[in-house]
C-alpha cells in the first residue's frame, strides 16, 4: 500500500512548475537521484530499520509534496538534468556503492525536515 501511495505522489500529482520558479539544474539533477533512491528504497529496503520512519515522513514533508507537484512540468533542459541525476544514482546503486541505510539517510536529508 505504501508503494502505491509513493508512486501516486511521484507520478500523478499535478501542480506548479519548476520552470516557473528559480530552481537550478543542479538541484533538479540531485532530485532525480534522490527520487531514484526513493523508488529503489521502497522496493528493496522494506526490512530496513528506518523504512517506516522515512516513508511516513514523506507523506508529511512539505518539501516532498512541493517537488512532487512540480516535477511534471520540467522544461527540456531540466528534464535532461533530471535524467542525468537518475542515471547517476542508478549507476551507484547497481555497482553496490550504496545500501539501504545510506539511501535512508539521503532521503531523510532531503525530505525529513521542513
Amino acid at each position: 500500500m505504501k508503494k502505491i501511495i509513493l508512486l501516486y505522489f511521484l507520478l500523478i500529482n499535478p501542480s506548479n512548475a519548476f520552470h516557473d520558479t528559480d530552481v537550478s539544474e543542479k538541484d533538479i539533477a540531485m532530485l532525480g537521484g534522490v527520487y531514484t533512491q526513493m523508488i529503489v528504497y521502497s522496493q528493496m529496503c522494506s526490512d530496513d530499520q528506518y523504512y517506516s520512519q522515512v516513508i511516513n515522513r514523506l507523506n508529511e514533508s512539505p518539501r516532498f509534496l512541493r517537488y512532487t507537484q512540480e516535477m511534471e512540468h520540467l522544461n527540456e533542459r531540466q528534464q535532461l538534468a533530471w535524467e542525468r541525476g537518475d542515471l547517476g544514482a542508478s549507476a551507484v546503486i547497481e555497482s553496490g556503492g550504496t545500501d539501504c541505510e545510506t539511501m535512508a539517510s539521503v532521503i531523510w536529508e532531503w525530505f525529513g525536515s521542513n
